[in-house]
This record gives structure tokens, sequence and C-alpha cells, in this order.
């Protein structure tokens, strides 16, 4: 049993708390039979003294580690609801992404990044004569359940290149994707109010070619149709930039963002261009403690040398889990931006037939040894640290995983 690891996951302690808390739960997904007692950078502690390397990151949201002696002194005196008062610290937080993102965009603060996206959607069919929307991933579900019923939805493929939806390949689809969004912007002409794309799917660590979305947004504004793009599941600095749009060198129109801005804490913000920003009075708004903490993450990953050090890490995140790919024969298709680098198994490159029981072994492999990755149904093992990984952690995590990849075959 490795060092770190004191009992067997899961102890004695966590099972007890676990098997009394689903008899006072409803029914609760858990990655991993994981009782947290404390943080400690890029590690987690449970109540039985284990400590495990947290290669998940809670999705990748929990951008860096926040402790009181990181927020400032009035941190504790603001954990008072406020309204109806404009806060100190939000004119902060603004004023600072203002500078970053861009002078020519109004803000709005909310309690959650889906409050972010869902009143932004709100907003766009106030000020529209359309209710169509062109969506480029599945965030519509949740739409739903906020009143947006009359909203016309038109769903478009994600490009997801490994598993391409038009049963191309990458050498020879010339972008088929951008060819049938044109298609439905001829078709349906001025009836679409907003395209909404998410520039990476982090649960799945699937990024796109740039050029896709390049193309988009630019075929979006020659038919003078507004781009909402969607990173209220991308921390602030995982793709290897402040925010991920900044990646494809173009500007949306819209902007959200989510609990990442504030390194998990519930927290959602709209970045939207002046010329669209005509809403209402609104009363949502983020809580002090959780503006605290975005300002805290926004300084922290607006670092050059922060910024460099993800770059250098997920490339050789990818460059490594593919030369293991290869020396296990383990095929599958290893991809990301920046520290979200996914490693999606199949039984063979042909078919693309996910591995599933291999990718579960491996994880509870991981697991066992005091590693904790992201599992994406069927075979995605997700790798989306706190951004403050060190490199030597990095090293540790891939001798647990390459050592679990070499031993699949005597389990499985």
């Amino acid at each position: 049993m490795p060092q770190n690891v004191k009992v067997r996951p899961p102890g004695p302690k966590a099972r007890r708390i676990i098997e009394s808390f689903h008899k006072v739960s409803s029914p609760t997904y858990m990655l991993y039979p994981v009782v947290v007692k404390g943080f400690e950078g890029s590690k987690l502690i449970d109540v039985d003294g284990n400590t495990y390397i947290d290669m998940d990151g809670g999705r990748g949201l929990r951008t860096i580690p926040l402790t009181l002696n990181v927020l400032p002194a009035e941190a504790g005196q603001m954990i008072q609801p406020v309204e109806g008062f404009l806060l100190e610290v939000e004119y902060e937080l603004l004023n600072t992404l203002r500078s970053i993102i861009g002078t020519y965009y109004k803000f709005h603060l909310t309690p959650s990044g889906l409050e972010a996206f869902t009143s932004t959607l709100s907003s766009i069919l106030e000020v529209s004569k359309s209710i169509s929307i062109l969506f480029f991933h599945g965030r519509v579900e949740d739409t739903y359940g906020v009143g947006l019923k009359p909203m016309v939805v038109h769903r478009l493929p994600y490009p997801y290149c490994f598993r391409c939806p038009f049963k191309l390949e990458e050498t020879e689809c010339n972008y088929a994707c951008v060819d049938r969004f044109r298609e439905i912007l001829d078709e349906l002409s001025d009836a679409i109010s907003l395209v909404v794309f998410k520039p990476v799917d982090v649960s799945r660590c699937i990024a796109p070619p740039e050029t896709v979305w390049r193309r988009i947004v630019k075929a979006s504004d020659e038919a003078g149709i507004p781009v909402l793009c969607d990173e209220v599941e991308v921390s602030p600095g995982r793709s290897g930039k402040i925010f991920c749009f900044q990646n494809l060198e173009v500007k949306p129109n819209l902007i959200c963002l989510g609990d990442g801005l504030a390194s998990g804490l519930p927290i959602g913000l709209t970045a939207v261009e002046e010329d669209l920003a005509i809403w209402k009075p609104k009363l949502l708004k983020a809580s002090a403690l959780s503006c605290m903490a975005a300002l805290k993450t926004v300084e922290k990953v607006g670092e050059g040398a922060f910024l460099s050090k993800i770059h250098r890490l997920g490339r050789s995140l990818r460059k490594r889990l593919e030369e293991l790919s290869l020396q296990c024969e383990l095929p599958g298709d290893v991809r990301g931006l920046g520290l979200m680098v996914g490693f999606e198994i199949v039984k063979d490159l042909k078919s693309k037939k996910p591995a599933d029981t291999e990718a579960k072994f491996l994880s509870r492999y991981c697991f066992k040894r005091g590693l904790i990755v992201g599992f994406e149904k069927p075979s995605t093992i997700r790798l989306t640290p706190p951004l403050i990984i060190e490199e030597e952690t990095v090293e540790e995590t891939l001798h647990i995983i390459e050592n679990g990849i070499k031993e699949r075959s005597i389990y499985i």
C-alpha cells in the first residue's frame, strides 16, 4: 500500500459516515467513496488520514486552493447576505475583469453559472424578435426548468473529432460541421436570435480545432447573429489563457462564466457587449465572499509564469499518456488543452468501441493507490487538477497510471 494511503480506502470512518449519510440524504452520486476532511494544495485528506492526489479538481472547477489566509481580512465580516447595496469587492472584481475581457462589455454577477446562463438567454429573448437559438451543446435541458419553454432550440452536433458526427476522418472532413452550420443559417435566415457554443467540453476533455469556432463566429457575425461563448464549466487559466475564448482570437458578443471563476465557490457572470446590454434591472447577485475568491483567482491565473506552467504541464501530460498508450498497447484518444487532459480508452482504433472495463479498472486502481482521476462514461479518464499542481505531483500521477495500465491485463 502506498505511503500516503494509511488504510485501504474507504477506511472505517469513511464507511461509517457514508452509511449514516445515506440514511438522512436523498440518493447522492459519489465519484469515489471518500469523505474529505481537508485540502492541502493539489491534494485532499480524508477522515481516515489518507492523502490523495486530486487530479479531478471538482471537474476542473477547483482552480486554486482558497483559505482564509489567502482572502483579505474583511472576508470573515462579509459572509452576511447583502441586498440592495453595492459592495466594494463587486466593483473591484468587475473592473479587473473589464481590463482582461474588454472595455466594450458590461457585466452582470449572479449566484451561479446556471443562473448567469439562463438569465442571459431570457434577456436576449426580451430584446429579440425571434425565439430561436442555435446550440452546440446540451445545456438547453437546464433552461427548460426556468421558464424558457417558448424558446425554439436547434441542436447542432458538437465538433467531437475522434467520434465525428458525420462519420468522417479529420484528414478528409474539411470542417463539415462548419458547413452544416452555414446550411442551417441559410435555411433559417433571420429567424435565429443567438448562437451558443462551448469552446471546450471539460467533462470529456474535448477541445475542437480552433478553426472550427473561428469560422462559426465569423459566419454568425456576417449573418448579424450574436454569439454566446459558454465558459460556465471552464475555470480561468485551465486552457493556458485566462479565458478560453482568448485561445480562439475571437470576440464573442456574450460570455458566461461559472464557479471556476471563484475556484469552486458559487458565482456566475455574464459579459455582454454594450449595444446588447439593455437588460431590465436584476436582483440576482453573487455573494461578497465569492467575489473575493474570484478576485484572488483571477489575480493568480493572470500571472504570465503561472500560465506558462499550465501550458508546459499540460503538454507533458498529453505526451506521456500518448507514449504509455503505445508502449502498453492500450489504444485510445489522448486530447485536451492546457491542464484539461482526457484519455478515451477504446478496444481498437478502427471500431473505436469503448473499453469501459479497462477504463473502470484504471480509475479504481488509481483510487486504491491515492490518486483520484475523473471518469466520464463510457471510457474517458479525465485529468483536471487544481492549477497549482507541481511537476513532481504530475510525475507521481503518471507513475501510478503507468503501473495501472501495465497491470490491467492481469486483473481484467
